[in-house]
């Protein structure tokens, strides 16, 4: 009866544990399942915002040049030469902006007076509602974003607009943008990862743009009416509710991500709206078939176990003792077994376990029991502890303690026991195995050293010998976003900024194959695009015969150090007032320019510029008026001059020119003529001072007068000195006569 009672209880405990096993399974795949939501709704999440960005940038670069047009449009139609620069103006930009189908300029009755499409130009376009919003909000800070509409050019188009305003404050028109929805088109396309993905962009309220992939008849909606049709307006997901209960959907099938596109930087009376939407019938689609392949996985399981059960308890065929100790004979190797009689108290052991204990067999005591002296007083304690719990609870027996040899060696060991009870469940003997585990212990306290030096202060990344990404410790993480999941099979390939060339990458790795270890700068980039500059650590890790078997990595951010290196350079090198590079900087670029025009027989040119009636602006209007007069000197010298060019200032007002690769003496003379022009026309300084000076400039050819720095240079300024004498306000061309001019003017 007793017996018949236990083997219920059996039974009981495997119909709890299959329960509570079932429970788990259910509890796993229903966590699985929000976890399936919740990694897609941040992926939806993800590309709308990469919508949003690509979007916000293209309004913001809009709305810049729309401000651009409005602030240039008083001198375009001031003159015929300033319509046509106008007409050109707007050409160029929508050639440039390929988000953009036209530019147009529309006065106060509506008529286009300017546009890039010269079709459009007289037409009235008064009714449009980009000019008809405008008109009645007259807000000069409003970027106005029209609803979709069918332009002229039959295509539909959102435009953006700014209203223009006449000196009383009255409507005088608008300047207008139209986008070209092909670009935004593309822009969706390359969000979708799915074929049931659907995208779309809404205007403010609520009427659709554009769909990818274009909506079936039965959901798409006319352009001219919004997708929220009651008087007041539907909440967008309500709306997308009346969207897809056309097609018999429902929000509850699907996973919709609403993102709302109004740059912080631009007041939009409509904002941009990206909706980006999936079904989740094929998103679930795998985990259904997980639930059906565990569901019949756990039937399977509970079959087996019944079955398992019932056929364990019909055998019982051998003695326990055996059974235990075959099951430490397989499971041990090199190790000692023992065993400990409960009634006589004595230890028998084979040899092993007297070689593990360093002692002999022909000198121990009686009942074996001289190990006990080996042992520290805490681990005998914690032996006896564990032997009386096993003896009278049947606890499992496992400790690994430390003895003292009697040759004097300290060794750990480790012991693993069972009890053995006679068929009246009396107690009658301990049996065990113990293993030396010194060893093990040893390589254990190494790997926690090593694991703590792995988390230091240095981001580290551990890669196997196929560059595949182990392991990276948490200074990796912080240094560049990356978590230890998101890149653990990776390339590190990964971090490359694209600033080095393939080149830089074949040198480093020759040098790891030669020599298992480089450093040097390279340029990384972080999670988030960040490019940074890093100093780099490799060293290869190689097994007892030589091979790579890892790769160890570690990267210092030097951004600051970089930082610090760029401003000493540019303090040594460049002017700190006008930001031009100052003599030492302009000296080397000479010499350079001068030895690739003797190498490929070139020309080149140097103007020497000095201000005329520069120190009575300091004078009269004070120090800063002066730093901010050279300030815009600077400015048109450069602008007279193309990139390739040098402007240097070399003194208070003394500024040269460097022109490279030019092909005759008249090329200089040319921009000698347009920077004396220039510097003519009046300063309008930030103090609201306007000042007036003019230049005297002297020019100097290569290789006509001058075949190094020092001689071309002097002859240079010879010419800049003529042309002060001859009364200033001019340039002047070196010519061999200027070398014995009248005496200088103070």
């Amino acid at each position: 009866m007793k017996r018949l009672s236990l083997q219920w209880r059996v039974w009981l405990l495997l119909a709890i544990a299959l329960a509570g096993f079932g429970g788990l399974r259910g509890m796993s795949l229903f966590s699985e399942y929000e976890h399936i939501q919740a990694r897609e709704l941040d992926r939806l999440n993800t590309q709308s915002k990469v919508v949003e960005d690509n979007l916000a940038h293209q309004l913001t670069s809009i709305h810049r040049s729309l401000l651009s047009i409005q602030q240039a449009l008083p001198r375009w139609q001031g003159s015929p030469a300033g319509r046509a620069e106008g007409q050109q103006t707007l050409i160029n930009m929508e050639a440039a902006m390929s988000s953009v189908r036209t530019f147009a300029v529309l006065d106060a009755k509506g008529i286009v007076t300017f546009s890039n499409h010269e079709e459009l130009l007289g037409r009235d376009l008064h009714q449009r509602d980009y000019v008809q919003v405008p008109r009645r909000m007259l807000d000069p800070k409003l970027l106005y974003v029209s609803p979709p509409f069918q332009s002229v050019l039959n295509a539909y188009l959102i435009s953006l607009s700014r209203v223009l305003l006449d000196s009383k404050g009255q409507f005088a028109g608008v300047v207008v943008a139209g986008i070209d929805p092909a670009d935004m088109n593309i822009l969706l396309k390359s969000v979708r990862y799915s074929d049931d993905m659907q995208a779309m962009l809404l205007h403010g309220d609520g009427k659709i743009f554009l769909s990818e992939p274009n909506l079936d008849p039965a959901m798409a909606q006319d352009l001219k009416a919004p997708v929220a049709t009651s008087a007041g307006g539907l909440p967008i997901g309500q709306a997308l509710g009346q969207l897809f209960g056309s097609q018999e959907h429902s929000l509850d099938s699907r996973l919709t991500v609403v993102r709302t596109v109004a740059p912080v930087n631009l007041a939009m009376d409509k904002p941009l709206i990206v909706v980006l939407d999936r079904s989740q019938d094929k998103l679930l689609a795998v985990w259904q078939r997980d639930v059906l392949t565990q569901a019949g996985a756990y039937l399977a399981l509970v079959l087996i176990s019944s079955f398992g059960l019932y056929f364990y308890q019909g055998q019982r065929t051998q003695k326990i003792v055996a059974a235990k100790r075959l099951k430490l004979a397989t499971e041990a190797g090199d190790v000692g077994i023992w065993e400990f009689d409960l009634i006589t108290r004595i230890y028998e052991w084979d040899d092993t376990m007297y070689a593990l204990f360093g002692m002999d067999r022909q000198t121990v005591s009686p009942r074996n029991d001289d190990w006990i002296k080996l042992l520290t007083t805490e681990d005998l304690q914690r032996m006896r502890d564990a032997t009386r719990a096993t003896i009278q609870q049947d606890k499992a027996f496992s400790m690994t303690f430390q003895i003292r040899r009697p040759d004097g060696e300290v060794r750990f060991l480790h012991n693993r026991a069972a009890l053995y009870s006679d068929e009246h469940g009396v107690p009658r003997r301990l049996i065990g195995a113990t293993e030396d585990v010194t060893q093990r212990m040893q390589q254990e306290a190494e790997l926690r050293v090593a694991a703590a030096a792995f988390e230091s202060h240095e981001s580290m990344l551990v890669t196997n010998a196929r560059m595949e990404i182990l392991r990276v410790n948490q200074a990796f993480t912080a240094l560049f976003g990356y978590t230890s999941d998101e890149v653990v099979g990776q390339n590190p390939r990964l971090l490359k900024s694209g600033r080095h060339a393939a080149d830089f990458y074949a040198a480093m790795w020759a040098e790891l194959v030669q020599h298992h270890r480089w450093q040097g700068e390279i340029w990384d980039v972080r999670k988030d695009g960040l490019e940074f500059p890093c100093w780099l650590c490799i060293t290869a890790v190689c097994d007892d015969k030589g091979v790579v078997t890892h790769y160890v990595a570690t990267h210092t951010d030097i951004t600051l150090r970089k930082v610090a290196e760029d401003e000493v350079n540019r303090l040594a090198f460049f002017d700190p007032l006008t930001n031009l590079p100052n003599r030492r900087l302009f000296t080397d670029r000479l010499r350079q320019a001068l030895i690739k025009a003797k190498r490929d027989q070139g020309h080149a040119a140097l103007i020497f510029v000095d201000l005329d009636r520069f120190k009575p602006v300091n004078d009269r209007h004070g120090h800063a008026a002066g730093d901010q007069l050279l300030q815009a000197v600077a400015h048109r010298l450069n602008a007279c001059v193309r990139e390739s060019d040098t402007v240097a200032r070399v003194g208070g007002d003394e500024f040269v020119v460097l022109l490279t690769s030019i092909s005759q003496s008249q090329d200089a003379v040319q921009v000698a003529q347009k920077m004396h022009a220039a510097l003519r026309v009046p300063f309008h300084l930030p103090i609201g001072q306007s000042v007036q000076i003019s230049s005297s400039s002297g020019v100097a050819f290569y290789p006509e007068h001058g075949l190094d720095e020092a001689t071309l240079s002097h002859h240079a300024d010879v010419a800049m000195y003529a042309a002060k004498a001859a009364g200033r306000d001019q340039y002047v061309m070196y010519e061999p006569a200027l070398d014995h001019p009248e005496p200088r003017p103070e």
